[in-house]
Order: C-alpha cells, then structure tokens, then sequence
C-alpha cells in the first residue's frame, strides 16, 4: 500500500465517519440520507464541466453502484433508528475488507499477499469487536449487515469502474449525480410529500453531509486508482474508530475494554497491511 493511498483512505475515513454522525443525528435518516446525497450530487454537477472527460466505458459502473445505494440507503437509515452509531456502524464497516477482498480476488484478480490478508483480517476483526457488544439491537446488527453487502458491491463496481473512467474526479462527479438522483427519488417515493419541507429546516446538515461524503470518496476513488481495491477499503474502513470517539462524545455512547480492544487489533491490522 502506497503512504498515499494510505493517508487518502485515512482522511476519507474521518470524513465518512462525520457525515454518518449527522445522519444518526438527523430526525428522518432515510429523508437525510437523499438530501445529503442530493447536495453532492449537486456538487457533482458544478464540478463535471472542470473536470477531464470521462470514458464512455465507465457509464455501466456508475448505474451499477447508483442501483447499490437503494439498499445501502434503506437499510442503513432503518438500522441507525433502531441501533447506536458505534454499534451500526462498525458492523457496516467491519464485514465489507474481507467480503471486498473475496469479490477482488475473483472480478479484478487482486489477490492479496498472506501479509495483505492478516492485516485486512486483523482490521475486520477489530472492527467487530468494537460493534459487536453483548446486548445490541438484533435487528440492528442484520440491517447492518446488509448495508455490509451493498458496500461490497459497490466499492468492487466502483473500483472497476473508476479504473475504467480515466478521470477518478468526473467519475466521483458522475457517481454521486447518479446517486443523488436514484436516492431522492427513492425518498419521493417513501416519504411523498414531506421533502420540500424537511429540506428547509435541514438543508445545512445535508450540504455538509454532502460536501464531506463528496471529499471522502472522491479520495477513496483516487486511492482506487493506483493501489488494491481491498486494501483501500480496508484503511478507509477504519473510520469506526472515529464514529466510536464521535458516538461516546456526541451521543453518550459508552465505551468499555471491549471496544479500547477492538480498536487496538485494527491499528495492528493498519501496521501489518501497510507493510504487507
């Protein structure tokens, strides 16, 4: 792993974790979740004209990973409604490094090194240990797991896509003008009626939910573009450590051994896969 695609997964870590914050904040996280990704679509748009062309190859990608976020949307709103933030979001995070390494091995031929596979195990079971505590939500924990499948699959199609592109900022552009598209319309669907009304009392949260959910993939993409797919993810992933600080600090989340001992194991596995 490159030091620059480490410090750019990192970085994109604290971002995501910050916009998942919000969301958990949020009154309606379905309704939040559209607005967010529909201000970074918004973002998208301004930044197509700037940015290189994309190639015409990558177009597939992008439908692929905008029909993914339906899922990943849906159920990531229900399972912060029924769960905490350390405790949803870690099992979000933790499953998609090994699942994304099996998808690698087979779609793009990326098969880590027995090094590169211990770090990313590592790092997946740190994270688990941070989100899996005695007495959370069951529901919860399923609903996260199915927002851990959707980002598998869509952090394989981007990868493949992404390379394809040739341009990783029209591509991040295009993706999140894709999505924003498919999830507002999601919400119109879901929530009929209540869109306009709710964008005017949380538009703030949203445009920076989009602006840091823009930044943080477009570094994840960019990342993607010059080292292995799992193994961006799996840095990136990291962010649970962050969303555990900001759970504890914002939320009254508790933290005890269990999950001081989860996040030692992923910065053991973080050590061993940039070494790898």
């Amino acid at each position: 792993m490159p030091w620059e695609a480490v410090a750019a997964a990192l970085v994109a870590a604290l971002l995501h974790a910050a916009w998942n914050a919000g969301l958990k904040a949020g009154n309606d996280r379905l309704l939040d979740a559209a607005l967010l990704f529909t201000a970074a679509g918004a973002i998208g748009l301004a930044i197509i004209p700037f940015a290189p062309p994309m190639k015409v190859e990558a177009a597939l990608w992008i439908a692929t990973t905008a029909a993914l976020h339906l899922p990943y949307v849906y159920f990531l709103a229900r399972a912060y409604e029924l769960g905490e933030l350390g405790h949803v979001y870690t099992i979000a995070r933790g499953l998609p490094p090994l699942l994304i390494t099996m998808l690698a091995a087979v779609t793009v031929a990326e098969v880590p090194t027995l090094a590169g596979v211990a770090g990313i195990a590592l790092i997946s079971i740190g994270i688990l240990t941070v989100g899996m505590s005695p007495g959370a939500h069951a529901r919860a924990t399923l609903l996260a797991g199915a927002v851990a499948v959707s980002i598998a699959f869509y952090s394989i199609s981007d990868g493949i896509g992404v390379r394809a592109s040739g341009s990783a900022l029209a591509y991040n552009a295009w993706v999140f003008v894709a999505v924003g598209v498919t999830t507002l319309a999601m919400a119109a669907v879901l929530r009929p009626g209540r869109i306009a009304a709710y964008a005017r009392v949380n538009w703030k949260r949203a445009a920076i939910g989009g602006a840091l959910s823009f930044v943080s993939y477009g570094l994840v993409l960019w990342a993607m573009t010059f080292a292995p797919i799992a193994g961006v993810s799996a840095f990136r992933e990291t962010s649970v450590v962050f969303a555990a600080l900001i759970g504890m600090l914002f939320f009254g989340e508790t933290a005890g051994p269990r999950r001081i001992a989860g996040a030692l194991i992923v910065a053991a596995g973080a050590v061993v896969l940039k070494l790898a």
